[in-house]
């Protein structure tokens, strides 16, 4: 079984490093236009350029925390590659911190990228692209949306915008479905890529192999940038075509285990 893509026009967002840029460049290699979606502009040009020989990749920037600047940029990758049938939302930041010292402003500025502009992104190319044609979305929560994570693992912010990531995905599913559009997500447990540039396979933090450990029954505690995009492609392929409203977790069994 193969994953084909041909003929279809894919959005990726955080496509400048990470899951994002795996995910980019899964899609690209099988067959996809790509749009590479990320805030900052250098980092998204340089980062499709790194994929040129990949497939057909585009750079756009945007940063999806401004929900007014979202349909113009839906509108212009639609202008210029065809109509969405997939959309991956790997954008997202994090700011850490025990809760006691968090301020409104890192509670805000988390919300307004995890959470809202990964609702408005979603809610745009539904309306402009798939609520006529169909098609697949797949957003990126995390193990810290659905269970409790010590800092700096994670923060009240962090988890409490991956949790609406899980609701609204859920909630899209429920409300697109008969629009031919199925919506899933992936909740990874922790991610090796590097974060300052673009991801360079299969490396951990520093350049240095996922960490091992006995405690989790892969003994692996970190996936790789191209396992969670490997799941992403499938999910948004025909062949999951009867998949909708699923949390897919990735953690190498670390949750089972309670690690």
């Amino acid at each position: 079984m193969n994953i084909d893509f041909t003929g279809r026009v894919a959005v990726v967002s955080g496509a400048g490093s990470g899951i994002g840029f795996a995910c980019a460049e899964a899609l690209a290699k099988s067959g996809a236009a790509v749009a590479m979606v990320g805030r900052n502009a250098d980092k998204i040009q340089k980062a499709a350029a790194m994929l040129a020989d990949a497939g057909t990749v585009a750079p756009y920037a945007l940063d999806i925390a401004d929900a007014a600047a979202i349909p113009a940029v839906v509108e212009r990758i639609r202008a210029d590659l065809g109509e969405i049938s997939v959309l991956i939302q790997a954008a997202g930041v994090m700011t850490g911190g025990p809760g006691l010292e968090l301020t409104p402003e890192a509670w805000d500025a988390v919300m307004e990228t995890n959470a809202k502009g990964t609702f408005f992104l979603m809610q745009q190319v539904v309306k402009q692209s798939m609520a006529a044609h169909g098609g697949a979305i797949l957003n990126i929560a995390s193990m810290a949306g659905i269970r409790g994570m010590v800092p700096p693992m994670c923060s009240a912010p962090y988890s409490a915008s991956k949790g609406a990531v899980v609701a609204i995905t859920l909630q899209a599913a429920s409300e697109w479905g008969h629009l031919g559009v199925r919506v899933n997500a992936i909740a990874p447990g922790g991610t090796a890529s590097f974060n300052t540039g673009v991801v360079t396979p299969h490396d951990g933090p520093g350049g240095n192999p996922p960490p091992v450990t006995n405690y989790v029954p892969t003994g692996r505690v970190m996936n790789t940038p191209e396992e969670i995009a490997a799941a992403a492609a499938f999910l948004c392929s025909d062949l999951s075509g009867n998949t909708t409203g699923q949390v897919m977790v990735i953690d190498g069994g670390a949750s089972i285990v309670g690690y």
